[in-house]
């Protein structure tokens, strides 16, 4: 019975009811990680505009709209120069993924 308890309670900690997408590095306790998408990087752009969209999730609820779509509404942006990412989760409780997009 106490390893079927032990099991159980690894498998549902080891889960996680929030999760987040992480391009470079995770932790078991906190996550809060800034980093770049280096696939939409486009010079020929001047970065003079700055859009943000966010999704946030707390235990097994989350909302928002953290689409590179969402970013560019927000900051008025037709072309991009480059995008950030920055996710925190903090043991799959708290968690937010945040789209940072940049260009004119």
């Amino acid at each position: 019975m106490k390893k079927l308890m032990a099991v159980a309670a690894l498998a549902i900690c080891a889960s996680g009811c929030v999760m987040t997408r992480n391009d470079t590095i995770a932790s078991a306790l906190t996550l809060d990680v800034t980093s770049p998408d280096t696939n939409f990087i486009d010079n020929s752009v001047k970065p003079t505009k700055k859009g943000v969209a966010k999704a946030t999730g707390l235990i097994c609820f989350c909302e928002g709209d953290a689409s590179i779509k969402a970013a560019m509404d927000n900051g008025d942006i037709k072309k991009i120069h480059h995008i950030d990412r920055k996710v925190r989760n903090i043991l799959g409780i708290v968690a937010d993924y945040t789209t940072i997009v940049y260009g004119e």
